[in-house]
């Protein structure tokens, strides 16, 4: 198995999504060779928890991940851990244990090491008329847990206590060069990832090839800071400046899964390998990039936040050129879907709140039957939950309410809570219970954000 996760990537960023800037030949490829899933969820609206739904198949709050991981004091505030713990549930080490070869290669940003600080100044494009104040900041910290205690074989990461990547080259261990501060990382960070990947898989036909691998392939691109060269940024120059900036990461990213893909072809490991593709969350306001005909943006739990591309490729399983507008998953599926996959168990008393997705990935129909809910403390709304076709949004106090048929209002323009009271009261009652069960409203009395 093999999982490409995109950074910041929205809905409407690829060309086989609808888009009409986007150059990704390789990714509309993978699409028409399986399946295109339309109504595929995150568990969150930005990074890091979403990442953690992906390991532990649980919702992210759960484990107090409720919004990126930061700097500590920042984690501190919000009632966050600085990293994900180690002894939660972890479908990479269920998966090690079933016999698998497990991989983690690129950006981790569940705790630890790499770029444990960063001088602010870095982060900056050099302003002549302004003398610059540099100032250090520790972010990352050396006594996280190791990548590799999560249930990983290989581990080259970002953002994680890993060998890493020193300027877009291969780094025998964590080190204080942020990763955002590279200029290097800022250009080549796919194609390192890539490099990385390629190499583990010719490291393990060589070495492991009476094994099966899972391997995580997760990319920097397209979160900023991004500088693409010229030539990269040629095909767009029709285009504004930061969807020049955006689309031509796009298409180089692409490019680089496409090389990650030829070699799958080249090892011989096509046929027998599971492919996916998806992105943490939708695209950032601002930044160029388009989550299609969604309303909202990264940080945001309207459509345009959390609803975002999932591709798989199956071969002799996944019919080709699917594309499936009715099935409604989400990344906590992941993990009753490949433990069934892959023979591996989860601990005794483990819970999802994803369900199993392999009848889906064959391309038969799927109807699901858990509620889907989503907690961002730093919005609002704040709380959302999605149950059938409906889904409602809200904050802690419950005083605001806002429901949409998606089935007929994908966009989310009419706000259907006047019409349909006791539907909005079900709702509300369904996701206030899930919210007052979070580790987060049983130790504080956060008060709801502002919605004016």
């Amino acid at each position: 198995m093999l999982f490409f996760y995109a950074d910041d990537l929205g809905y409407g960023d690829l060309a086989c999504n609808g888009s009409k800037l986007a150059r990704t030949p390789r990714l509309d490829a993978l699409a028409r060779e399986g399946i295109r899933f339309a109504q595929f969820y995150v568990s969150h609206c930005v990074c890091s928890p979403t990442r953690a739904s992906g390991i532990t198949g649980q919702f992210p709050g759960r484990h107090r991940i409720y919004g990126h991981l930061a700097f500590f004091q920042s984690n501190q505030k919000r009632k966050m851990p600085n990293w994900l713990d180690v002894g939660a549930p972890s479908i990479p080490r269920a998966i090690q244990k079933a016999g698998y070869r497990t991989a983690m290669i690129g950006k981790w940003h569940l705790g630890g090491g790499s770029g444990r600080t960063f001088q602010i100044e870095d982060l900056q494009e050099p302003d002549p008329n302004r003398k610059p104040k540099p100032r250090r900041v520790v972010i990352n910290h050396p006594d996280a847990p190791p990548v590799a205690d999560y249930g990983f074989d290989h581990v080259r990461t970002t953002f994680g206590n890993s060998p890493t990547w020193k300027r877009a080259e291969p780094w025998p261990e964590p080190h204080d060069i942020y990763p955002c501060a590279s200029r290097e990382w800022s250009t080549w960070s796919s194609r390192a990832i890539a490099d990385e990947t390629i190499g583990f898989l010719k490291g393990h036909v060589k070495s492991h090839g009476d094994r099966p691998f899972y391997a995580n392939v997760w990319f920097k691109d397209v979160h900023v800071i991004l500088r693409p060269t010229e030539e990269m940024r040629e095909p767009f120059r029709h285009l504004s400046e930061r969807q020049r900036i955006h689309y031509a990461m796009v298409r180089y990213m692409d490019a680089q899964i496409g090389r990650v893909l030829d070699a799958l072809d080249e090892l011989g490991l096509r046929e027998n390998t599971l492919v996916l593709f998806s992105s943490d969350n939708g695209a950032g306001k601002g930044r160029g990039g388009s989550n299609g005909p969604l309303r909202g943006w990264k940080h945001s739990l309207y459509e345009g936040g959390i609803r975002v591309p999932f591709l798989v490729r199956w071969p002799g399983q996944t019919p080709a050129g699917l594309v499936d507008e009715r099935s409604v998953l989400n990344i906590c599926d992941f993990v009753p879907t490949f433990a069934r996959l892959t023979g591996a168990r989860m601990p005794k008393g483990y819970e999802s709140d994803g369900e199993d997705i392999v009848g889906a990935l064959r391309g038969d129909s799927f109807g699901r039957s858990k509620p889907q809910f989503w907690h961002y403390p730093t919005t609002s709304p704040s709380l959302a939950v999605r149950v059938g076709d409906w889904k409602l949004l809200s904050n802690p106090d419950g005083r605001l309410a806002e429901l949409y048929n998606l089935a007929e209002d994908v966009g989310e323009t009419t706000n259907l809570a006047d019409v349909h009271a006791d539907k909005v009261e079900s709702m509300k009652e369904l996701l206030l219970n899930w919210y007052g069960e979070l580790p987060i409203a049983q130790t504080s009395a956060q008060s709801s954000p502002s919605h004016k």
